[in-house]
């Protein structure tokens, strides 16, 4: 017999996966961010953070969105405020999956056939976009797990 959470508890259990990708995405920007202006010799060069389709003055600027949202989301979450719908479920879904499967596919295509373009090559940055497709897909399930159908 399964115990079924009040929604207050899963939204409650659901942040702190989102706050445990939410803590390794921070942590890439950060140590991208030292690499690039007072760089460590225990972390990759700085050049290995990312693959270069954007400068990174703009790339950081994205970050800090990307950070903001998810604080906000992940804020939502953690006070009980956000309100499960299931067609937002279904977006996030399908928008996670389909980000999640060009990673994967850019990770493999990486490691494997395409080493030689610096797209494809481009390792850390392809585990970062897999993380923030992990927490677009976390915040999916919610919505479609609870949304009323």
């Amino acid at each position: 017999m399964s115990t079924q959470f009040p929604l207050k508890e899963n939204s409650i259990r659901y942040s702190y996966g989102l706050l445990a990708l939410f803590i390794l995405f921070c942590s890439r920007v950060g140590a991208q961010a030292l690499q690039r202006w007072a760089p460590v010799n225990f972390l990759p060069p700085f050049e290995d953070w990312q693959s270069g389709a954007l400068p990174y003055e703009l790339l950081l600027a994205f970050q800090i969105g990307i950070i903001v949202f998810c604080g906000l989301i992940i804020s939502k979450f953690s006070n009980d405020n956000v309100r499960p719908n299931r067609k937002s479920g279904i977006i996030y879904l399908l928008i996670g999956a389909v980000c999640f499967s060009v990673m994967l596919f850019r990770l493999t295509a990486g490691l494997t056939f395409a080493q030689d373009h610096v797209w494809f090559s481009a390792i850390i940055p392809t585990l970062f976009h897999l993380v923030l497709a992990a927490f677009v897909l976390l915040t999916g399930h919610f919505h479609y797990k609870f949304g009323k159908k």
